[in-house]
């Protein structure tokens, strides 16, 4: 039962730390990470390094294959220059496992000592410290698990136990188990991490180990295409990117080791001899040549990885619409065009708003489709703006640029939030059929609404269309509250149309109180550009 217990408990510490190593590099490196991403375009042979390192800082090819993917959507290179990007981050992520393979027991006490003694002196609360204090600490468990996973089996008996598990892991279900473990740990690392434990406390030969090894790679480029959830188009182009080195490093390693077998080789003690009689160095080195061998040939060919990866998921509307229009990485050096550029998106994405929201009086069968693309090409362009904006800000500005700079982030936010409650208030109309006569009138007036203030964005007429707006977003309370007294009632009796009534009121009105704010936040920012005559003679004399 001890046993059981030490195996388990060296499990539960392997996987915290992992999660922690992994949560807090991405946070602290991951502003990094996208800066030597976006700076990999220049050749194949800088994009791959590029790769390696974040593969290495992350410890997750999945992480870095979803950033480049998100980075192809917002147009800062396309599929074909991030394709050794994904190559590379596959190389970086042998990192650890090398690691891994090497007994660092007392530098892992003294490791633990340490971190407990920092948060104990509370160094934690230093904003530079925090992450790299949980990634020492994540490192740490993950180094203790290890320990506790390779000495729980010494107290059986190691040759009865080799023998038992030698009879039920053949090539085959070692594959098998491999790629499971992968899928569901969403990582090829974890499950090499394990076997390397395994076959150091000699309970799996290096044989088995292998073709575990060699599972868990394939396991992890299908884990890809669990991670991009519903991606699709150019964004999901990489995860079979991303497939295609890892299905390439199990070929090539998988078939030599199988025609070694056929021809008579024995793999344990081959392997035994290529390690030198560190077992766990060997599984190292047969995971980082999965990795590089798929690499390469993907690199060297890049044009078919991406003519292949274009076949399995080409362009979709939704590409065309998550691309920003104006900002641009290059502008964060010039602080004051980056701002206009901002203003400027920032305006076409308002005017994109009536996009969003049904038109009921030509809707179609196409059109709820045509809606969820533009909604969710709009929310890519507005994350894409306030990572430009976060970026901006930390640039040593003037406090004028400063202060602008920060509005602007806040007209982004009201701007999300607006996009956000929008598509939620088409949701619920979607679910009328047809939509009753309270639904269309809210629909139609939030619609109407959205279209002044889309023709309120900078123009001869913004500051008249701003005020209509202040008149048509005005305080309707009574009138809401009213509303929904009625739908309460109806509510009383189970009716769950008089339910999502409600919901659509509630949305309306929030929506309505969301866009009086960017009417408030824009007339600020015209004021800014227009200064009253008294001021600009005053300037001018």
């Amino acid at each position: 039962m001890s046993i059981f217990a030490e195996l388990l408990a060296g499990l539960g510490l392997l996987f915290v730390g992992l999660k922690l190593m992994g949560a807090h590099l991405q946070h602290a490196m991951g502003r990094e990470v996208r800066r030597l991403l976006r700076a990999a375009t220049v050749s194949r042979v800088s994009a791959f390094l590029c790769g390696a390192v974040a593969g290495a800082v992350t410890q997750s090819s999945n992480a870095v294959t979803l950033i480049a993917a998100n980075l192809v959507r917002g147009g800062v290179f396309q599929t074909r220059q991030a394709i050794p990007v994904v190559a590379g981050a596959n190389v970086g992520t042998s990192a650890l496992v090398f690691i891994a393979s090497v007994n660092l027991k007392v530098a892992v006490f003294y490791l633990v000592g340490l971190v407990g003694l920092a948060f104990h002196l509370r160094m934690d609360k230093r904003a530079g410290w925090r992450d790299w204090m949980g990634v020492m600490l994540g490192l740490a468990l993950l180094f203790l698990g290890l320990d506790f996973i390779k000495s729980a089996p010494q107290e059986l008996d190691l040759a009865a136990a080799a023998q038992a598990v030698g009879s039920l892991l053949t090539p085959t279900r070692g594959f098998i188990l491999g790629c499971l473990l992968a899928l569901v740990t969403q990582s090829a690392s974890t499950p090499t991490i394990l076997a390397v434990a395994v076959v150091q406390a000699r309970v799996m030969g290096l044989e088995d180990g292998m073709f575990l090894v060699i599972g868990a790679n394939l396991g992890s480029g299908l884990a890809t295409l669990i991670s991009a959830g519903d991606m699709k188009g150019e964004g999901r182009q990489l995860c079979h990117a991303a497939i295609q080195v890892k299905a390439l490093g199990c070929l090539m390693v998988g078939l030599t080791a199988v025609a070694a077998m056929l021809s008579g080789v024995n793999l344990n003690q081959w392997l035994g001899h290529l390690g030198g009689g560190e077992p766990a160095f060997v599984l190292s080195i047969v995971f980082l040549a999965l990795q590089l061998s798929g690499a390469l040939v993907v690199v060297a060919l890049v044009k078919l990885s991406e003519r292949l990866a274009v076949r399995f998921s080409p362009p979709s509307q939704e590409d065309r619409l998550s691309r920003p229009h104006f900002i641009h990485d290059q502008a964060v050096r010039d602080p004051p065009t980056a701002l206009d550029l901002v203003t400027r998106e920032t305006a076409r994405l308002v005017t994109q708003l009536p996009a969003i929201l049904p038109d009921l009086d030509r809707q179609d069968g196409g059109e709820k489709p045509a809606r969820l693309a533009a909604w969710k090409g709009a929310q890519a362009i507005s994350a894409a703006t306030d990572r430009f904006l976060t970026e901006l800000i930390d640039q040593r500005l003037t406090r004028t640029d400063l202060d602008l700079a920060l509005r602007a982030q806040a007209q982004v936010e009201l701007v999300r939030a607006l996009q956000e409650t929008l598509h939620e208030f088409g949701m619920v109309v979607d679910g009328f059929r047809p939509p009753p006569p309270l639904v269309f009138n809210l629909s139609e007036s939030l619609r109407a609404v959205l279209l002044v203030l889309s023709d309120a964005m900078p123009g001869e007429s913004m500051e008249l269309d701003l005020d209509v707006l202040d008149t048509l977003t005005s305080d309707r309370s009574e009138l809401l509250d009213r509303i929904r007294r009625d739908l309460a009632t109806s509510c009383a009796g189970g009716g769950e149309e008089a339910r999502a009534l409600m919901r659509a009121t509630s949305l309306f009105e929030r929506a309505l109180w969301l866009v009086r704010r960017l009417c408030l936040a824009l007339r600020a920012r015209a004021n800014e550009d227009n200064p009253p005559e008294w001021q600009s003679s005053s300037l001018t004399s």
